[in-house]
């Protein structure tokens, strides 16, 4: 080889290969974890977002209209909606004793897939009243 020749050996490019390597294998994990985070983070996001769009249909209701039932254990005909393949969503409406002009509404959306970690379910309460 000439003097003054630049470029690199071949064990200097096999050694930062080498180093890329080791780097890359220890990088991994975060990437799988960031993955599965992700995933979760969007479950949670449609469970939430069909939690409230119930709850908001729920409170639009006329204050007369809202018939006392349901339950958030169990689908109960009329108070759960399975239309979608991803989310449940149950609600409860109790007619408080006091004052009488107060209802409780509670809503629970719950993810149809555990992929990832515990099963994914948002649960919301409010009052309402006349």
């Amino acid at each position: 080889m000439r003097r003054g020749a630049s470029g690199f050996t071949l064990v200097e490019v096999l050694l930062a290969l080498a180093l890329m390597f080791i780097g890359a294998v220890a990088a991994a994990p975060m990437f799988i974890y960031a993955m599965k985070e992700t995933a979760a983070g969007a479950d949670i996001g449609s469970v939430g977002a069909a939690a409230v769009d119930r709850m908001e249909l729920l409170r639009s209701t006329a204050f007369d209209a809202l018939a006392a039932g349901g339950s958030l254990s169990s689908n109960v005909s009329g108070y759960s909606d399975t239309s979608s393949s991803k989310v449940t969503v149950r609600w409860q409406i109790v007619d408080n004793a006091n004052p009488v002009t107060e209802k409780t509404i509670s809503v629970r959306a719950i993810a149809t897939r555990t992929a990832i970690g515990l099963q994914k379910e948002v649960t919301l309460s409010c009052l309402r009243s006349r």
